[in-house]
């Protein structure tokens, strides 16, 4: 992605921002405690009601046998969450959507200098990598136990092979979770989704998975505590490099942007388990999630 397409890129969402937050604005009573309350809920629930803009950015520190030194890699990741009701033989569903597009700021591993048996990338590129789509069909509710189902696709769109894999792939997606109804309580659950390549090419075969496991306590009506770190695993790559297990502590709450309720969060995460030759070890995230007026509610 070249500078003007960057600069398209994040005028669209700044604008997309300040027209939900005019849509707020349009409404004569301001929002109260229990409805900041039922958006903190919605907004914590991965197959909830609400619409949002979810906005990540993560800067990850990079370490392995294969590399001299520390490198970072700094991702963007834009994400806008649309939620559907569905009913079906009396039961009240949701159908969310969340398509996921990535910016990449990477040391170049295209151009190396080796020491040895290890290199130094020379130089860093930026682009966009793959993106994917994710839809989960679940029960509306804002608490207590909650399931969710469906697919989840990876799609080719990177600027270069060094940003992506090169295949279209697809898997399933499943979520388990227990979300308190009330402060003091604790939110826990695991989002599942695994992907394998479905085209042939040049490329390597790829089969790996994505586990995100969320455990936050509820400090208050919006506040939370604790972490929800991503678990990977490459079942293509050797069994020293297959399994990326990290753990973390953060802090998420639910704050008014003048009329506009935004969800916005800080973790920092460390990996216990990484790949030998290359993989994260500490990773700083950043979550900024306007939540958007539903068309449904």
């Amino acid at each position: 992605m070249n500078y003007r397409n960057k600069a398209r890129f994040v005028t669209l969402f700044l604008l997309a921002g300040g027209g939900v937050n005019s849509l707020y604005a349009e409404d004569e009573q301001p929002l109260d405690a229990a409805q900041m309350e039922k958006i903190a809920k919605m907004t914590a629930n991965p197959v909830g009601a609400a619409w949002m803009f979810w906005g990540q950015y993560d800067n990850t520190q990079i370490r392995g046998d294969k590399l001299k030194k520390a490198e970072t890699v700094s991702k963007y990741t834009f994400q806008p969450v649309m939620s559907f009701p569905v009913r079906a033989g009396g039961a009240d569903l949701n159908f969310v959507v969340r398509p996921v597009l990535q910016y990449y700021n990477a040391p170049n591993l295209g151009n190396l200098s080796y020491d040895g048996n290890r290199f130094t990338p020379q130089g860093r590129m930026s682009g966009m990598g793959d993106s994917a789509l994710l839809t989960l069909l679940g029960p509306n509710r804002d608490d207590g136990f909650v399931w969710g189902v469906g697919a989840t696709q990876i799609f080719d769109t990177a600027e270069n092979d060094l940003l992506g894999q090169g295949h279209y792939q697809a898997g399933p997606a499943v979520l388990l979770a227990k979300l308190a109804p009330k402060a003091g309580g604790t939110n826990v659950g695991v989002l599942a989704q695994h992907w394998w390549s479905v085209d042939k090419n040049d490329r390597a075969d790829t089969s790996q998975s994505n586990i995100q496991y969320f455990i936050n306590y509820r400090m208050s009506t919006t506040e939370l505590v604790g972490m929800s770190p991503n678990i990977t695993v490459n079942w293509k790559n050797d069994r020293g490099d297959k399994l990326t297990f990290p753990v973390g502590l953060g802090y998420s709450n639910v704050i008014k942007m003048g009329a506009l309720p935004v969800r916005f969060a800080a973790e920092l995460q460390y990996s216990v388990i990484s790949p030998d030759d290359i993989g994260s070890r500490w990773n700083l995230r950043f979550m900024f999630i306007p939540v958007i007026p539903s068309p449904f509610l």
